[in-house]
């Protein structure tokens, strides 16, 4: 086997344990991210957790292939790129999306919370803003890894546009 059937197969083994992971860790993370809401939730019917935690696993594990998939395009098609430096920068930007996403959800709770304050009659105190299955966590992950799956055309578009710089200003 050659070296990029060994990444590929690598990819599909971290999509595999992501989805494995996500199930696993769906709840732990909820309650670290979201304690808050959590609470508000209350106790939950064993089939919404186990379809949550499914769309969290087919989330995460969609976000474990995407890094080094990203990182081997990357590698493929740029001229100067090295496997390593490309993942190292894939999972940077996949750190700084989750984080964008996070602070994002986060507000938006916090906005959601402060309206119903100024208007209870439109808002029902008794239930959450955000529904169990529709849960906060499993779109920053989704948005993680669209965003992974769309830096790789654009680092790429972006090495094709350097490269076509230098070549015009080689020959001055």
């Amino acid at each position: 086997m050659n070296r990029r059937t060994c990444l590929l197969l690598g990819a599909i083994a971290a999509a595999a344990a992501g989805f494995g992971a996500g199930e696993v860790l769906f709840l732990p993370l909820l309650k670290l991210f979201f304690a808050t809401l959590v609470n508000k939730w209350g106790v939950l019917p064993v089939e919404e957790t186990a379809s949550a935690a499914f769309r969290f696993g087919v989330a995460s594990g969609c976000l474990c292939a995407a890094i080094p998939i990203t990182a081997l395009v990357t590698e493929r098609f740029a001229v100067r790129a090295r496997y390593s430096h490309a993942l190292a920068k894939s999972l940077l930007l996949g750190a700084l999306a989750f984080a964008v996403a996070l602070f994002y959800q986060h507000e938006r709770l916090a906005s959601l919370e402060r309206v119903a304050a100024k208007m209870p009659g439109l808002f029902d105190s008794s239930k959450p803003f955000v529904a169990f299955p529709d849960n906060p966590l499993t779109k920053i992950v989704w948005f993680t890894a669209v965003c992974l799956i769309v830096f790789g055309p654009a680092d790429l578009w972006i090495a094709h546009l350097q490269k076509r710089r230098r070549r015009a200003t080689a020959p001055a």
